[in-house]
């Protein structure tokens, strides 16, 4: 009796294994793609301009990632207090780990104000990103969500 309490505990073992094992790798299997992160995502940025001392970034808006890997948008923008209306359009990539780059070309009005270079992390199945800018003097953190399930 002990020899077959041992042998199914062993094949019960060996199959709890296998599964985990297969669960895993299914979950590894995961890879992001320009296509699953396309939609519009609705958008917050804190953080400071600190070089030179120009004072705290924040903005709120939306943006969409389209499947050709482009990007428009727009944004209210509060720099040291002061509210501007902003405009933006680029380009963004997508690695299979959910990591990318995004290079945004900000407008006020039809004339370009900065260009912002950005390191991207998609998560929550490429519903929610983050990012920073890469910009030297900055310190601003992005935060966004897909504003449709859809999408």
């Amino acid at each position: 009796m002990k020899m077959k309490t041992n042998t199914a505990l062993r094949t019960l073992g060996f199959i709890l294994g296998s599964a985990l094992l297969g669960a895993a790798q299914v979950a590894q299997a995961h890879q992001c793609t320009v296509s699953d992160a396309a939609g519009t995502y609705g958008h917050t940025s804190t953080g400071a301009i600190v070089n030179p001392a120009i004072g705290p970034f924040t903005a709120v808006g939306h943006v969409t990632f389209t499947e050709s890997g482009t990007l428009t948008g727009g944004q209210t923008t509060s720099i040291a207090g002061n509210l501007v209306e902003e405009s933006f359009q680029g380009n963004f990539t997508v690695n299979p780990d959910c990591t990318g780059s995004a290079i945004v070309y900000v407008y006020h009005g039809s004339t370009l104000a900065r260009t912002s270079h950005l390191s991207l992390v998609w998560d929550s199945h490429q519903n929610e990103l983050r990012a920073i800018f890469l910009t030297p003097g900055t310190s601003i953190s992005i935060t966004a969500r897909k504003m449709n399930e859809e999408d």
